[in-house]
């Protein structure tokens, strides 16, 4: 660790492996093949480590709903599959959610363009 810097936060560490856990169940194991097109994107822990919050990514035109029963139906699974890995003493609840940080990037970048056709218009 460097000098002066402060060590990772439990709850970020336990996210980040998480992370890495799910990717690989979505990808490897799971059999619904609408559910190995998700990328888990981060995970973020509740100081406790009871609660996660896992935010995904999907590929354009994939229905919200078709993903979110194919995700509750799949919940056991990838529980036991988390499980088997050994991390945690007890299961976090698990909450899927999408991740916007794409969306709100390409809507900063085309009001950023935008703004410079304004202003290559005006000059």
């Amino acid at each position: 660790m460097r000098p002066g810097a402060r060590p990772a936060k439990r709850s970020t560490r336990v996210g980040e492996l998480l992370r890495e856990i799910l990717a690989a169940i979505m990808l490897e194991r799971v059999a619904d093949p609408r559910l190995q097109e998700l990328t888990i994107t981060e995970v973020e822990m509740s100081p406790d480590l009871k609660l996660a919050k896992v935010y995904y990514a999907v590929r354009q035109g994939t229905n919200p709903e078709e993903l979110m029963m194919a995700l509750d139906k799949a919940m056991g699974f990838i529980k036991q599959e988390v499980a088997r890995e050994h991390i945690l003493r007890t299961m976090p609840e698990f909450y899927f959610l999408p991740d916007e940080t794409m969306d709100k990037a390409e809507r900063l970048e085309s009001l950023m363009r935008s703004l410079n056709t304004g202003k290559g218009e005006e000059s």
